[in-house]
């Protein structure tokens, strides 16, 4: 399984172009690089500079828009199946899940996984195929502990930088075999034959 999870951060702004680099740099060509906006509700602003930074890094880059009825489910697996990397962002993890459940898409994320390509996802994108993971409440006013899709074991912490979110965190660790936790502008990468650390802050747990 070839994952790359990111803890957050701004894609356009300098501290994350290292970030961006290494997405692009993941496999060994040119990348087709599917992006899921999902978690934003498909935000425009998002898409666009989604594709413009990317496709300046020299990627080809398509668009997964799941709440846009002029895209099929079959024009979406066949995105999904010819994609080298696929790149589910940050939003409203809640939103996230039960769209990919409910349009079927996540049944083809995971068959694109299950056939090697690369899955990124930063924030919300990066909860989803753990365990478990951290994210805001419905109010906006705390976090919580919520279910992902258990590709891979254990807890994910995204925005560790954030205070109030990285006291919560801590609060779960004794119920956790194991934890990531990542502020912005870093990365856990874990391929077939690898497994690392990109950025600085991250803390990993295991009993």
């Amino acid at each position: 399984m070839n994952l790359m999870l990111i803890g957050g951060g701004q894609l356009i702004a300098p501290s994350h172009q290292v970030i961006n680099r290494h997405v692009f740099q993941l496999t060994s060509h040119v990348p087709h690089i599917v992006f899921l906006p999902t978690a934003s509700r498909d935000e425009r602003l998002y898409q666009q500079q989604f594709r413009d930074t990317y496709e300046a890094l020299g990627a080809t880059v398509s668009i997964v828009t799941l709440f846009d009825d002029n895209q099929t489910i079959d024009t979406q697996r066949q995105l999904l199946e010819y994609a080298d990397i696929i790149y589910v962002g940050g939003g409203h993890y809640p939103l996230l899940a039960k769209t990919l459940k409910d349009t079927g898409v996540g049944v083809l994320l995971k068959q694109a996984v299950e056939r090697g390509t690369w899955y990124v996802g930063v924030s919300a994108g990066a909860i989803y195929p753990m365990e478990y993971g951290i994210r805001t409440t419905e109010s906006g006013n705390d976090y919580c502990l919520d279910t992902g899709q258990s590709w891979l074991s254990g807890c994910l912490c995204p925005h560790l930088n954030q205070e109030r979110r990285a006291a919560r965190f801590q609060d779960y660790l004794p119920q956790m075999e194991s934890a990531i936790g990542l502020p912005d502008d870093t990365a856990y990468i874990q391929s077939e034959t690898d497994q690392y650390m990109l950025g600085e802050g991250y803390e990993l747990y295991t009993k």
